[in-house]
């Protein structure tokens, strides 16, 4: 007569299974949250260029302001802090009571920081100071007719 063997199961197949899934997720989100923070990081570094690159224009256009201020500091007439000005690279403009003083400092190759400045009464004071585009010269071609609408 055969003797018939029983086959003992351990039961370890489904919990080897839920732990290579859990391990698997694990592994997955683990990549994810490492992708999503170098893109962070990438991101974090270009906005700390842009500020540094604008408080550099920044600096550079606070030290233009000392050189026109102490060149034009004892003159009293508006065509003398006109040349004093135009002297150290500024645009100049004068009406019967100052001198408007403009010149623009690089921030990077698409911006630039415009500062003006006004000479009245012996006093010159910053009137205005903008970051503006670079891209003055494009050309933007209109001649496409779109709809519009009803």
């Amino acid at each position: 007569m055969a003797v018939q063997r029983s086959r003992a199961s351990s039961g370890i197949g489904g919990s080897l299974i839920l732990i290579i899934f859990i391990v698997l997720t694990i592994t997955v989100f683990s990549v994810l949250t490492l992708v999503s923070a170098q893109n962070e990081l990438g991101t974090v570094n270009r906005s700390a260029k842009v500020s540094d690159d604008y408080y550099a224009a920044e600096k550079a256009a606070a030290e233009k302001c000392g050189e026109i201020k102490t060149a034009v500091s004892g003159l009293t007439g508006n065509s003398d802090i006109s040349a004093a000005a135009i002297n150290l690279g500024a645009f100049v403009s004068t009406d019967e009571s100052g001198v408007t003083i403009s010149f623009t400092v690089d921030i990077d190759e698409k911006r630039e920081l415009e500062t003006t400045l006004r000479a009245e009464g012996g006093e010159l004071t910053v009137t205005a100071q903008k970051t503006a585009s670079k891209n003055q010269g494009i050309i933007i071609d209109d001649s496409i007719d779109l709809w519009d609408g009803f």
